[in-house]
């Protein structure tokens, strides 16, 4: 297992996650010295589903959230905000009494009322780190991150996001093996159709790839009003027409493969419409119901990325299209023994990935870089040259090596020249290079 009891450590003041749409926000939050993370409720016992919407009050200016947001605007004591992670997202304002609020700000004020619901447990801005999940990320959700980082008065390498699936990801490799020594399914019924994301295991590799295959499904729709639609509501013959969908999607996706464990998630599956398709979906394997497995995953996923973790050490690779699938490393030698100094890990997020180091150079003005692919493909070696370095005897020149990524498939170099002391001052030149990990993931 990849986390054990690293609960107990590495921790000062927890670890928050937020599972984030447009309909609704989860808070799990994970404390020191407990072993998993714990749920936050929005109001009965069981509900953790916090509508994702403000309501300016008509008669003075306060602002409600949640379930009282809905109530508010329902009684037309007040004007509603939603929509509010799409809108941030496109940097978006938003109109309310004839005032116009930056949508990130609003999303944000969501944000910081809704995490009173932690009451005393847990001081928010004294967290190790929050780890917000959403359905996918790319620059934009990274720039509205550092946003809420500020004004949940939280540093930003303290903030970061990552995408459902590596939530799954993440809370999965969690729990008890036996959940997943084949695959696991999830079934996530939260928004209009229904997706589902299916968890496979390479153990041929070393570290064990991950992958997270995800599907929409046109065919299981269902009509979406304020209180999420259906449920217990749903007329008996659209009722029997989508558990006959429902059944024909997993009989497919189950086909030929051993599925251990199936999850449940979201909102649509409240009520009885699917009977045959719980019937197999129970058969011979373990099924879950809830709402709460991405927030959960996004405390693993924070405890794991915060620094100090040493996540160079696990044994499972989340390879999803936000990862390197690539390790980089810097060939070089120490008392004689030639070794790989790693700069960048497969299975990191790309926006997360950077690496730097200093070494002496060769004679030859020139150092070679170790491209291995994670799947066991061919590795291949890159032999970085810098032209006009000044005429200086073997090892005599420091250079400091950076590495980043501007996509999952490009790594930036920028190389210093540093000298070497008052013997050889540094000429102050500076390269930079770009390496695809096209080709190295093709061969």
């Amino acid at each position: 297992m990849f986390f054990g009891n690293t609960g107990k450590k590495g921790m000062n003041g927890g670890i928050l996650g937020i599972d984030l749409d447009d309909r609704f926000a989860q808070i799990s939050f994970w404390l020191p010295g407990e072993q998993t993370p714990e749920t936050v409720s929005a109001g009965e016992k069981e509900d953790c589903l916090i509508p994702a919407v403000l309501c300016r009050r008509a008669d003075r200016d306060v602002w409600t959230y949640g379930k009282e947001a809905l109530e508010t605007a329902r009684k037309g004591e007040g004007i509603l905000a939603d929509r509010l992670l799409s809108r941030a997202l496109l940097k978006e304002e938003v109109e309310v009494a004839g005032e116009r609020f930056e949508a990130a700000a609003l999303l944000a004020l969501f944000l910081k009322r809704s995490l009173s619901l932690l009451g005393g447990r847990m001081r928010p801005e004294k967290a190790d780190f929050l780890m917000i999940t959403m359905d996918a990320v790319d620059s934009r959700a990274l720039e509205l991150a550092e946003r809420i980082a500020v004004f949940l008065s939280l540093a930003p390498e303290r903030v970061s996001c990552q995408s459902r699936a590596e939530s799954f990801f993440y809370y999965n490799i969690s729990q008890p093996q036996e959940l997943w020594r084949h695959l696991c399914l999830v079934c996530d019924f939260g928004g209009r159709r229904l997706k589902t994301l299916l968890f496979e295991v390479n153990r041929h590799t070393r570290p064990a790839t991950v992958t997270v295959t995800q599907e929409e499904h046109p065919g299981l729709e269902r009509d979406l009003d304020e209180n999420g639609g259906y449920g217990e509501g749903m007329p008996e013959e659209r009722a029997s027409e989508l558990d006959e969908a429902f059944l024909s999607l997993f009989d497919r996706l189950s086909d030929g493969k051993v599925i251990d464990t199936v999850y449940l998630i979201g909102d649509g599956f409240a009520g009885e419409w699917y009977p045959k398709t719980l019937s197999a979906v129970c058969r011979n394997r373990r099924v879950f119901q809830g709402n709460n497995l991405y927030s959960k995953g996004a405390c693993y996923g924070g405890w794991a990325k915060q620094p100090g973790s040493d996540a160079s050490r696990r044994e499972y690779v989340y390879l999803g299209s936000d990862m390197l699938k690539v390790n980089l490393g810097l060939q070089a030698e120490k008392r004689g023994k030639e070794f790989c100094l790693s700069l960048l890990d497969a299975g990191m997020n790309w926006f997360d990935a950077r690496g730097e180091c200093e070494f002496l150079l060769d004679a030859d003005h020139s150092f070679t870089l170790r491209l291995t692919p994670v799947s066991g493909k061919k590795m291949r070696e890159v032999v970085v040259t810098l032209s006009g370095m000044p005429d200086r005897p073997p090892f005599a020149t420091r250079i400091f090596l950076s590495a980043s990524c501007p996509d999952a498939k490009t790594v930036k170099l920028r190389i210093e020249d540093r000298g070497f002391g008052e013997f050889y001052p540094s000429s102050g030149l500076v390269w930079e290079e770009s390496l695809s990990l096209t080709e190295t993931l093709r061969e």
